[in-house]
């Protein structure tokens, strides 16, 4: 089965005039003129199969691109446009301030890219001397231009910044796949070891969502381009194998990995030489980022920022006020937040303990079931599910009439445990405060009277409690958030669980996720702040949406669509009680929405010269 690592791209040699002529001629491009610049050629490769090339006449302090052919099996893609972006990339290195191209049928591919139509007159003599402008192609064709770098200009040169985006997981790595779609230079900053570094930190978990709703359009059109094949669409993943069967191989692929960026955390946020307060020339300077790197920081500066660095690493305290509970620092060799690797690697950790399982979550969920499998097999192994809520109706979720039958499944199967009296459950619980007692923990609360109760005896602590943003990266920029959600403050009403389960969020893109500092966006989980209604779709969308107002294509940033789910299932499965944000891919929490119906077309250019 060919891989994503087979696909290989490098510049032209003598000996593949064959192939690239055979390329041309396939694709109704003409050869006068390509071969003499054959050395200018960049060739993207299957095994010994050419899929795509790209050529750039130099001349001088301009370049004429052709020849942007792409075989019919690889069209539609991205492997022409992010062929296209290299090749730009490569002659700024080499000097060139302007591109300039001739095309027939291609200009709304080009102009996705950046180029733009121009008056032939416009053109430099020396590019007019090349044989495309000379006959080869049509005195009808359109001529187009783009900006390759302009030295001499403040603005242009923050243009030719990269984008930085923040967190290479899900989202983050749609953010990058649209951008390299649309020719944008990105790169991407991780904090952790790997991508998707928090999925892997829950990967033993199944999602609900199936393979189709977890895969964003660009990054498949790119692996695909890479002969990798989509999993089956109904299948349920781990947690673990989004990462390694589609994240991972796209980080992977030659165009993508060096701009991924590993062991990078972003500490602050800035706009270079303005601090909050200046506003004077303000949108005109670039963004300076701070990265703990290897034991030092170094800073950077980007054109523009997407924070996508989720909320996973953020976890609420178990104090019902927001607030950690008196004592919980302290006992942080006892607690584990999120969902712990109960019947794996962390084992030993739970088994013949009295273990605490606070939050109404699927979290929570997942780790009581997990308990209650190894409770058999570790005698004196004890569980207590703490609530802060007492309607266990609406812990228990829609069962059958689930839209995705298994996370119904799960609150069926958590009602069937509480019915066989396994667990001790314990309804209205306000956590306040935790003390040790010899060698255990006591757990104090209010019930919903106010009075103090106590549970004790308590050896572990899972605190399945959400997560919540980290909002100190941003603190030097200009922010507008949702007040209580701390969403960025369009988005709130649209948000907020007080009024919205995941079905009922209302379609949304750039202008929701911007703040008042021009060029800055967050997306994913992050930009719900503390809702618990985000979804794996709503992420890919945002990423279009963003990464097209980026390259300046309002009309395509604001043609957003989302389908959600109608059922309302997951208004009322596992109650907003414990403000529980979901995992990545809409698990463990809420439905997914299927993909987005509006999608960028990427055609392959089958123009004379393009």
């Amino acid at each position: 089965m060919p891989t994503p690592a087979e696909l290989a791209v490098r510049p032209a040699r003598a000996a593949d005039w064959p192939a690239v002529a055979a390329l041309l001629e396939r694709t109704g491009l003409p050869l006068a003129g390509a071969r003499e610049h054959l050395s200018t050629f960049l060739l993207a490769w299957r095994g010994d199969t050419l899929i795509a090339c790209v050529g750039a006449e130099l001349y001088g302090s301009d370049a004429l691109l052709r020849s942007v052919a792409v075989a019919p099996q690889a069209q539609r893609t991205g492997v022409g446009s992010a062929l296209v972006a290299q090749a730009l990339a490569i002659a700024r290195s080499r000097g060139v301030r302007s591109a300039y191209l001739l095309t027939t049928t291609a200009a709304p591919f080009f102009e996705r890219l950046g180029f733009r139509s121009i008056d032939a007159s416009k053109v430099p003599a020396a590019v007019r001397t090349s044989v495309e402008f000379n006959g080869v192609c049509p005195a009808s064709a359109t001529v187009m231009h783009r900006a390759v770098q302009e030295a001499a200009s403040a603005d242009a040169a923050i243009d030719a910044l990269p984008i930085a985006v923040i967190g290479a997981g899900p989202v983050g790595l749609a953010a990058l796949a649209h951008l390299l779609e649309r020719g944008l230079d990105a790169v991407v900053l991780e904090a952790g070891a790997a991508v998707g570094a928090n999925l892997l930190d829950y990967g033993h978990v199944q999602l609900f969502s199936p393979w189709r709703y977890n895969v964003d359009a660009a990054i498949a059109r790119r692996l695909q381009a890479a002969g990798w094949i989509a999993p089956p669409g109904d299948e349920l993943p781990l947690a673990r194998a989004i990462v390694e069967r589609y994240l991972r191989p796209y980080a992977r692929l030659p165009d993508v990995a060096p701009r991924v960026l590993l062991q990078r955390r972003v500490v602050s946020i800035a706009r270079a030489g303005f601090d909050k307060v200046k506003t004077d020339g303000r949108e005109r300077a670039p963004f300076a980022l701070r990265i703990a790197h290897a034991g030092r920081i170094e800073e950077v500066r980007v054109r523009a920022v997407i924070d996508a660095s989720g909320t996973w690493t953020q976890p609420n305290p178990l104090g019902a006020s927001g607030l950690p509970a008196i004592g919980e620092e302290e006992a942080r060799d006892r607690i584990a937040y999120g969902i712990p690797d109960v019947l794996g690697a962390e084992r030993e950790r739970y088994a013949g303990r009295r273990v605490l399982v606070v939050g109404s979550g699927h979290s929570a969920a997942n780790a009581l079931l997990a308990l209650a499998e190894l409770a058999p097999e570790a005698p004196g192994t004890a569980i207590v599910w703490a609530i802060r809520g007492e309607n266990l109706a609406r812990v228990f979720g829609g069962g059958a009439a689930d839209a995705l039958p298994a996370r119904g499944a799960l609150g069926l199967r958590l009602k069937r445990l509480q019915e066989s009296g396994t667990l001790e459950v314990v309804r209205g619980f306000r956590t306040i405060a935790l003390s040790r007692d010899g060698d255990r923990l006591t757990v104090h609360g209010l019930n919903p009277r106010g009075e103090r109760v106590a549970i004790d005896g308590v050896d572990r602590i899972v605190a399945a409690t959400g997560q919540r943003p980290d909002l100190s990266l941003a603190s030097e920029l200009r922010l507008k958030l949702d007040p209580w959600l701390e969403s960025t403050e369009a988005l709130g009403p649209l948000i907020d669980p007080n009024v919205h389960s995941c079905g009922t969020v209302r379609p949304h893109g750039h202008r929701e996720l911007a703040h008042p500092e021009p060029g800055f966006y967050t997306i994913g989980v992050k930009s719900y702040g503390r809702a618990p209604t985000f979804l794996m779709a709503t992420g890919h969308e945002q990423a279009r949406s963003v990464a097209a107002a980026l390259a300046g294509d309002l009309e395509a940033a604001d043609r957003v669509e989302l389908d959600l789910p109608k059922t309302g299932v997951c208004g009322v499965s596992f109650a907003a009680d414990e403000a529980e944000t979901p995992a990545a891919a809409c698990g463990p929490r809420c439905a997914p929405a299927p993909q987005p119906s509006i999608r960028i077309p990427v055609k392959a250019a089958t123009a004379c010269c393009g």
